[in-house]
């Protein structure tokens, strides 16, 4: 029997990341068909030299070559949309502008997102466990708990997490937060044009973690399970339009 699955596209991901909610985001709001391979933390990495060598999800394995970029699957995928579910404006100008915050969310929100949030969530593995393993294989969901102390190790070190890390990003998350709250203060439905789209994605996967999104594409904890630290961050991104903002493109376009 034909498998349908067998040449559809292969997004390959590390479970909780926020980068790889943006790509699988980008993917199902074209309309592309694919099919994820997840993997826990450090598991990843087999899977990605098996792909072609690349260092850090998500990749996206097609027939026309490895994407290893998440910027570069939603271009991909906005190529392939069917006409109303393109992801970017056709007009040169407004798609700058969309590349323009994107590009901005992706090099200052994301990265302080994963460390504030990282921060946190590390010493505390009856948390951070079952966010790493949600739909991994099975060999790593029980492998995981083997290696975890060493991984994150790995982890702070290779991110400098540590206290002072920690604020200087919660201060950048913060920053951004301000930025895109005065975007929306003129009272826009979407951060650019009359349509929703790539920069919204963009926005909305990187702060998600920061306001414990329903819908992410592993699900989240509640604030009050959450360590002290943690939960009072949340509740400060919350707070702020921008926060909402972010829950509102969960709840109205996450499907």
């Amino acid at each position: 029997m034909h498998d349908p699955e067998v040449n559809l596209p292969i997004l390959l991901t590390i479970t909780l990341s926020h980068y790889c909610e943006k790509a699988r985001w980008g993917l199902e709001r074209a309309g592309v068909a694919y099919r994820e391979e997840r993997h826990a933390p450090g598991f990843h990495v087999l899977a990605l030299r098996r792909a072609g060598g690349a260092r850090s999800t998500p990749v996206l394995v097609t027939s026309d070559g490895v994407i290893g970029d998440s910027t570069d699957i939603l271009l991909w995928a906005n190529e392939r949309a069917a006409t109303g579910r393109e992801l970017y404006p056709g007009d040169p100008e407004a798609r700058a502008e969309v590349l323009a915050l994107e590009d901005r969310f992706d090099e200052e929100l994301g990265p302080h997102a994963r460390r504030a949030i990282y921060f946190h969530m590390l010493p505390s593995r009856r948390l951070t466990m079952p966010l790493m393993t949600h739909g991994v294989p099975r060999h790593e969901r029980a492998l995981l708990p083997l290696v975890y102390g060493p991984l994150s190790k790995l982890m702070r070190s290779s991110m400098r997490i540590d206290v002072a890390g920690a604020q200087r990003s919660s201060d950048r998350v913060m920053a951004v937060m301000d930025e895109v709250s005065k975007r929306l203060a003129d009272g826009r439905r979407y951060l650019t044009g009359e349509r929703f789209g790539a920069a919204d994605i963009t926005f909305a996967a990187l702060a998600a973690p920061l306001v414990c999104a329903p819908g992410y594409g592993v699900p989240l904890p509640r604030v009050d399970e959450l360590p002290a630290g943690a939960a009072a961050l949340i509740r400060q991104v919350q707070d702020t339009p921008a926060g909402a903002f972010c829950l509102r493109m969960y709840r109205d376009e996450r499907r």
